[in-house]
């Protein structure tokens, strides 16, 4: 059985991580100049492309988005060891 510490450590990794993809984020989003790593205009709306300028912003979003997992990881095994 792991510790509530285990799953907390968890958490703040997942939220670190988030702050740390939403900080490259802005730097992309704000500071453009290099290609992104994918044509989005190519295969999604204007507005998805306006916001992944380079591979910076890219970068930044998916690891906001992979970092969730650790967050709610957490608190789904969390919530399961409470049933």
């Amino acid at each position: 059985m792991v510790s509530s510490n285990c799953y907390r450590n968890y958490s703040t990794f997942g939220w670190v991580a988030t702050l740390v993809g939403c900080t490259l984020w802005s730097y992309g989003y704000f500071m453009g100049g290099s290609p992104p790593l994918l044509d989005w205009p190519a295969f999604s709306p204007h507005w998805i492309s306006d916001y992944l300028p380079n591979w910076q912003a890219e970068a930044g979003m998916l690891l906001c988005l992979v970092a969730s997992i650790p967050i709610y990881y957490a608190q789904l095994k969390s919530g399961r060891q409470e049933n």
